[in-house]
């Protein structure tokens, strides 16, 4: 999805576009004809993902929590992604609460304020389903999560404070500017082409993924927590439609969502270990690591007002797709020696 007659020829920006959904969004921009700008401090993002496209892009290297990087980023381009913010996996997460809100935040405040500054005419902010609150997500059953349910906020991690705090600034932004138009995008459980391997950093799909090509060299085949745990996950290609679908639509809509973007399919994640552990065709031994905190037991989005505002849009790849998909991505990149 996306209208090439759109993207042709239109300034953009992607932020965080070294990264793993940026990378893919970039890819698809170009593909579209597009003028693409990356910003990117490359602390988590690779050149390796920008291969075969980056002779196309303007590459800058860049941290966004300085000003004048940000208003030099935003500078004659029509539209921006902000995708950029500090990730990882649930562990970073409890590990650097500060590191993980103040640095959000303050990248947050900065990349909008430069887009304001420098004129940009459609801003789309890539948030998370991390704001939603902690105890809507206690069952492994728990119901799928409505966009309002984000307020009380209550979000169960910094990251999803951040993330929160991020879309009030783009709401209040519009509210003010007139000359702004912003969609705000709320992701779940994305996952595949260029993610994250390293284990220490990684979500649960590359994790196990990495897990099952290295077994049994890497042992043992870990999961954090009983397995019971539900989940929901959407494959990138089709995140990176919705996503370009959304700032198409800002012709409509001076200020579009918060939207849900993802699938409302739910797994277990011992079940999604299975599935890998197949793709594997390996005999692995999965070995549940019970110290490990479980804070979110049950997470899926009701994604409803994304398929009436986004003409229907809904993810295409079903979940075996994309995971066979992401098992040979991976296990050709293992191969060649890249992270």
């Amino acid at each position: 999805m996306g209208s090439g007659t759109f993207w042709a020829s239109r300034r953009v920006l992607v932020t965080g576009g070294a990264g793993f959904i940026g990378s893919n969004l970039v890819e698809r921009l170009l593909e579209m004809g597009a003028s693409v700008r990356v910003v990117d401090d490359l602390s988590r993002g690779s050149l390796d993902n920008l291969e075969g496209c980056l002779e196309g892009v303007q590459f800058w290297q860049r941290n966004l929590t300085s000003k004048e990087a940000c208003v030099d980023a935003c500078c004659d381009r029509e539209v921006v992604f902000h995708l950029a913010a500090r990730v990882g996996g649930i562990s970073y997460y409890l590990q650097r609460p500060y590191e993980v809100i103040a640095e959000n935040v303050l990248m947050d405040i900065l990349v909008l304020q430069a887009a304001l500054e420098c004129g940009v005419q459609r801003y789309l902010y890539a948030s998370s389903a991390h704001v939603y609150p902690g105890e809507l997500q206690q069952r492994p059953d728990s119901a799928p999560l409505r966009e309002e349910d984000a307020l009380p906020a209550h979000p169960g991690l910094s990251y999803g404070w951040a993330k929160l705090l991020g879309e009030k600034q783009v709401e209040y932004a519009v509210q003010q500017e007139e000359g702004m138009r912003a969609a705000i995008v709320r992701l779940i459980g994305v996952y595949g082409r260029n993610q994250d391997t390293d284990l220490a950093t990684a979500s649960a799909i590359p994790a196990f993924v990495r897990r099952a090509i290295e077994y049994p060299r890497r042992k043992p085949f870990i999961i954090l927590g009983s397995g019971e745990e539900t989940r929901s996950y959407c494959y990138v290609e089709d995140v990176v439609s919705a996503m370009l679908l959304a700032v198409e639509r800002l012709d409509q809509h001076q200020l579009l969502g918060p939207l849900n973007i993802g699938s409302e399919e739910r797994i277990k994640i011992n079940d999604l270990a299975k599935e890998v552990i197949a793709r594997s065709g390996k005999d692995i031994e999965i070995v549940h690591d019970l110290s490990h905190e479980t804070i979110t037991w049950g997470q899926a989005l009701d994604c409803s007002k994304a398929r009436q505002i986004l003409d229907g849009w809904r993810p295409r790849v079903s979940l075996r797709q994309g995971l066979r998909a992401t098992y040979t991505h991976i296990e050709c990149r293992l191969n060649g020696g890249a992270r």
